[in-house]
């Protein structure tokens, strides 16, 4: 089987299918600490096979999770419309929009959306790590003396808990990735 990565949002899922407190784990899967705490807090045992070592004990294991994993999905950008965005935090003349498009609501650890800018300004603070990658125009990124600017195929790593500001001289239309998914539930 191949190697599993589980996290405390794996464990809830598993956990609220109520059919086991085992989970058992695969010789090379990997749990998070905040995974396996999680579990302790839930009352579920955690247990690694070995390299070549058949199931444990005769106790009915939890689900694995690639029984829970999420459906492959294709966002067609044509079909995505923009809602407005931060209204009263970009500078006067500046049209924000954006949309999710990917979310926990899917299975996904990360999302990811689309966002415009027209002429202007959006000061932001993130509590997630996020990557920009520009579709058309140029985005600025501004983080203190720090200046970022992207053209068209071009991505911007910014790093959770950086105070930056989204910009551009004239327009900008990029896709956002986020880790976590709900970037907006972490402001």
């Amino acid at each position: 089987m191949p190697r599993q990565f589980f996290t405390a949002e794996d464990i809830k899922q598993l956990a609220s299918l109520k059919n086991s407190d085992l989970l058992v784990l695969g010789a090379d899967d990997v749990i998070t600490q905040e995974a396996e705490d999680y579990a302790g807090s839930l009352g579920i045992r955690l247990v690694r096979q070995t390299a070549g070592q058949p199931s444990v004990g005769t106790e009915q294991p939890l689900p694995q999770k690639a029984s829970l994993s999420p459906k492959i999905k294709v966002v067609h950008a044509s079909s995505v419309r923009l809602e407005p965005f931060g209204e009263n935090q970009a500078t006067s003349g500046t049209n924000v929009r954006l949309r999710d498009v990917i979310t926990s609501a899917d299975g996904a650890p990360m999302g990811s959306g689309y966002m415009t800018l027209e002429k202007g300004e959006f000061p932001w603070t993130l509590s997630y790590d996020e990557i920009d990658v520009v579709l058309e125009g140029e985005l600025v990124i501004t983080c203190g003396s720090m200046v970022a600017r992207a053209e068209t195929g071009d991505m911007i790593f910014i790093p959770k808990g950086s105070s930056i500001s989204f910009g551009t001289p004239s327009h900008v239309r990029f896709a956002y990735i986020t880790f976590p998914a709900d970037w907006n539930k972490h402001q």
